[in-house]
């Protein structure tokens, strides 16, 4: 008795597949008056015969009129998943555009647009997927936040619509809900949309891309690559040149210069301001120390019409001694001067610290002239030469003096040189910016 009443349920259920295959509403309605438990038993956790439900199977054919009527019947259908992809019936609805019957089951079942297959997709991600523009707007109406899902592989709808190549969708995405957190999504690899977009020179998208305000155009990957990056390693084509100019005006960079730490402004005028008040202390103390002690030394005493302390030199050739005092005064006045302003608390801007540097100019060549006086003082066969040239060779002495005076002159010249060139390497570099851009 009871093997004959399996096979019954057995034919019933064969029954109801067959009506499922050809969307025979009456034969269905008759089946359920003869079991009105059949559509219970054919779901898919009880049943390893079929691997679909009968809901399935209508709606992958398209019949909406058997669809409406097993959901009206058992609601619950709407919810199973198949055993081949783990596909709800909505899923096949949006991967086939019928749109009727995507209508049908969100009526029964709104939160189904939430239900994974195998891979982690809902149904508006297989909507987009097979570019069924239509689906997606109906899905997203009744569930908008099932377009913010991600798949196994941290994909978002956007990585999807880009691989499977969806422009139409993808741009309706964009432009609909494409807010700065979906547009910067990233997958399992760490690429964003725009990466994806330049790797498959999708020139159109990748426009839209950088058009975006809220794209996070320097984004870096898990192989520390950026959308540039991803150009230059891609295989060249003649017709790319347009991307690589895309890239540039949009200002996207390689992830090295991203990388590279930036020095500011700030760190640069704090290291010139300790190297100016180092430099600068240090030339005050030798000033200091020669105007005290001046080469040549002092008198010890009183006598031969000298007064003690007074400077040797002063009263043997007071020419070189004023020459001595006003260049090492020059050079510790410039560097007090310097060592004032930078504990003044002024504040240390590029033009400050460039009038810092021209007093430092002053007090370094100062600097060095006091100390070729102080050679020619202190070393006796040397003073002898000078005196000799200032009493008769006046022509050797002017001589050496321009030479000295123009060799410094032309190492500062070189140095003044150098600033102008890089300054003009900058200025020229950012024209070049604005004329690409």
């Amino acid at each position: 008795m009871e093997a004959q009443q399996g096979e019954r349920l057995e034919l019933l259920t064969t029954r109801l597949y067959d009506a499922a295959l050809t969307g025979d509403v009456p034969s269905l309605r008759n089946l359920l008056q003869q079991d009105p438990l059949i559509l219970d038993r054919c779901i898919i956790e009880k049943s390893s015969r079929f691997m679909q439900s009968p809901l399935h199977v209508a709606v992958n054919l398209g019949y909406l009129e058997f669809t409406t009527e097993v959901i009206t019947q058992k609601p619950e259908l709407a919810e199973e998943l198949d055993q081949l992809k783990r596909w709800s019936p909505l899923h096949m609805a949006s991967a086939k555009e019928y749109l009727e019957i995507v209508s049908v089951l969100l009526t029964a079942n709104p939160n189904m647009c939430f239900a994974r297959d195998i891979d982690g997709r809902n149904a508006v991600h297989v909507a987009a997927i097979y570019g069924q523009f239509q689906v997606v707007e109906v899905v997203l109406r009744a569930k908008p936040e099932a377009a913010r899902e991600r798949t196994t592989s941290g994909e978002s709808i956007l990585h999807l619509c880009m691989k499977h190549s969806q422009p139409e969708v993808f741009k309706f995405l964009v432009q609909t809900m494409g807010d700065g957190q979906l547009l910067n999504s990233k997958d399992s690899d760490g690429n964003t949309v725009l990466h994806l977009a330049v790797a498959a020179k999708h020139y159109e998208t990748m426009e839209l891309l950088l058009k975006e305000k809220r794209m996070e155009k320097n984004a870096i990957n898990t192989n520390g690559l950026t959308a540039m990056d991803m150009y230059i390693q891609s295989k060249k084509d003649p017709r790319d040149g347009g991307i690589w100019l895309a890239l540039r005006r949009a200002k996207v960079l390689k992830a090295k210069k991203l990388l590279k730490p930036k020095k500011s402004i700030s760190d640069w005028i704090d290291k010139q301001r300790t190297s100016l008040m180092l430099v600068s202390s240090l030339i005050a103390t030798m000033a200091f120390q020669a105007g005290i002690n001046p080469p040549g030394g002092v008198w010890q005493d009183n006598e031969n019409g000298h007064t003690a302390g007074t400077s040797i030199m002063a009263g043997i050739e007071s020419s070189l001694y004023d020459a001595f005092l006003v260049s090492n005064t020059i050079g510790l006045v410039s560097s007090l001067t310097v060592i004032v302003l930078l504990i003044s608390g002024l504040p240390c801007m590029r033009l400050v610290m460039g009038l810092l540097m021209f007093t430092m100019w002053i007090a370094v060549t100062s600097t060095t002239v006091t100390y070729i006086v102080s050679i020619y003082i202190s070393n006796p066969e040397s003073r002898k030469s000078f005196i000799t040239l200032m009493s008769g060779n006046t022509e050797v002495l002017i001589t050496i003096i321009i030479a000295s005076a123009t060799t410094w002159i032309f190492l500062l010249g070189l140095l003044v040189l150098g600033h102008v060139i890089r300054l003009l390497y900058k200025l020229i570099k950012q024209i070049v910016r604005l004329v690409i851009g």
